[in-house]
């Protein structure tokens, strides 16, 4: 009767739990932001092991910076009324997925971080960036919230919580994680499977960057900053996955173009890092 009373209790604040969120979907931030400045809305750093283990918030952050555009983090848990993060407010205006923030604010600033390619080279990086977002990228939460590299990760998101809305909210996110990778097709595949696809899709890649700097030459694209992103994301995140031992062996270039563009555009990267772990 008591472990039936500790799951009631536990389902009631999770409802709760749920409804807050889904009613705080897309509202606007209260906090005074200059005009032109672009919010940007992601999770919390304190969620991760790096300073952002979303590859889509990452991205478009490094987006913001390797443009110059004055931006203002907005960190939690509020969703765009797409149900996704990353998002942005502008002048007023809300604009969801990551893409459509990017295309957006290319438009808005006359910004354009693909201007040195060639046509054929900005169709190649399109097909690159298609498949790190929409194949190599289901590697992450499967890594995250069903494998066994992502217990360490689990146990950071939900530490806080009590013992059996822990148990909960993670039954209900494996769930998801579950169905959405379901839903995509890969999930249809085992555990080695699926590695074995986000890391042909890697390595197709490192040979494609070979012995450049980013993968189109010395300058950084649109490309990299996806690439960046998934790298942080995986590899950094879960050096012990398949994916980091990969980035550790075979395809090192990958991870040296990281390192670059975390250089070049995270110069206050251990700063962060520092006042993340302070505040955990």
């Amino acid at each position: 009767m008591q472990i039936a009373g500790y799951v009631g209790i536990a389902a009631v604040i999770f409802v709760v739990i749920y409804f807050l969120v889904m009613k705080s979907q897309g509202k606007t931030t209260k906090r005074p932001t200059k005009p032109g400045t672009v919010v940007l809305h992601q999770f919390p750093r304190s969620m991760f092991n790096v300073i952002m283990s979303s590859p889509p918030c990452l991205k478009l952050e490094t987006f913001l910076r390797m443009t110059k555009i004055p931006f203002e983090s907005e960190y939690g848990l509020t969703f765009s009324k797409k149900g996704k993060l990353p998002w942005i407010e502008f002048n007023g205006q809300a604009i969801a997925d990551s893409n459509f923030c990017i295309r957006f604010l290319e438009k808005e600033f006359q910004v354009d971080v693909d201007s040195h390619l060639s046509a054929t080279e900005r169709a190649i990086g399109h097909c690159i960036r298609t498949m790190l977002e929409e194949n190599t990228f289901w590697s992450i939460p499967h890594t995250r919230w069903l494998s066994k590299y992502g217990a360490n990760a689990r146990e950071k998101v939900g530490g806080h919580f009590i013992l059996p809305l822990k148990y909960l909210v993670f039954f209900n996110i494996k769930r998801k994680a579950k169905n959405y990778l379901w839903s995509h097709g890969i999930g249809r595949h085992t555990e080695q499977e699926l590695y074995g696809i986000a890391k042909r899709d890697l390595l197709a890649l490192s040979e494609i960057l070979g012995e450049k700097k980013f993968l189109f030459g010395d300058k950084p694209s649109l490309a990299d900053a996806s690439l960046f992103a998934f790298i942080v994301s995986s590899a950094w995140e879960f050096p012990a996955c398949p994916i980091g031992e990969l980035i550790k062996s075979k395809a090192k270039n990958l991870d040296k173009l990281a390192q670059r563009m975390k250089e070049l555009y995270y110069p206050d990267w251990d700063e962060i890092m520092a006042k993340k772990l302070k505040s955990e």
